[in-house]
């Protein structure tokens, strides 16, 4: 039982197995499902199919061409986010990806490797993209500053993206859903609390969406930047 408005986000164990190793795990399973295979047939593989189409394409809608190679990698990370964000929302579940070592461990690893990429193709160009065209000369240092500041912080501001909305969405969730408890013996004010915690629990569902498309879409633009 959780006693406290944080205690959701302390890791715990079930038969000696961390929560976070069961939830990746969990999550990893839908990696099987990315690809065609004679295992899975019918109607609901054809639903399945369609949605996983019709994700990669809005995903990699204007993808450059020698960015191809990159796409299994980056559908593979929306498939995983999307999988252990919607895990979350279970009821006692472990939210991995409200953690910033989770997010952390996504987010730098993908950006030190578009970056690394696109100096060792194109150094010029990258340096070039540090001072912004039409900038005075007296602000050419200032700029360069600025700007290896804003390349540092983009892995930073990526991963904590992820972990905070998912946070705030968890925590407005405990509130809405102890005040629901609270309120059980008013007909008409549990009744208001509940549907008013069924309508966030939609827009939680939508936001763990969202954050994925989110998270996998800012690494596509990090990768176009560097190709």
């Amino acid at each position: 039982m959780i006693n406290s408005l944080f205690g959701q986000f302390s890791p715990d164990t079930i038969a000696w197995i961390p929560l976070q190793i069961i939830s990746s795990l969990a999550a990893t399973i839908w990696l099987f499902f990315l690809f065609p295979t004679n295992t899975f047939s019918g109607r609901m593989f054809y639903v399945w199919n369609k949605i996983r189409f019709e994700s990669i394409k809005i995903l990699f809608q204007n993808t450059k061409q020698n960015a191809n190679s990159w796409t299994l990698i980056l559908t593979s990370i929306f498939f995983i986010i999307l999988s252990i964000n919607l895990i979350g929302l279970f009821p006692y579940a472990f939210t991995i990806s409200s953690h910033i070592s989770f997010t952390y461990s996504l987010a730098i690893p993908v950006w030190m490797s578009v970056n690394i990429l696109g100096f060792y193709s194109a150094f010029n160009s990258r340096l070039s993209h540090l001072v912004p065209q039409g900038t005075p000369p007296g602000l050419i240092p200032l700029m360069v500053w600025i700007e290896t500041i804003s390349l540092f912080a983009q892995p930073m501001a990526l991963g904590l993206r992820l972990a905070a909305n998912l946070t705030a969405g968890h925590l407005l969730l405990f509130l809405l859903s102890t005040a629901t408890w609270v309120l059980s013996n008013n007909i008409t004010l549990g009744l208001l609390t509940l549907i008013i915690l069924i309508l966030l629990f939609i827009l939680e569902i939508a936001v763990a969406c969202i954050q994925a498309y989110v998270f996998t879409a800012l690494a596509h633009f990090y990768l176009d930047q560097n190709i």
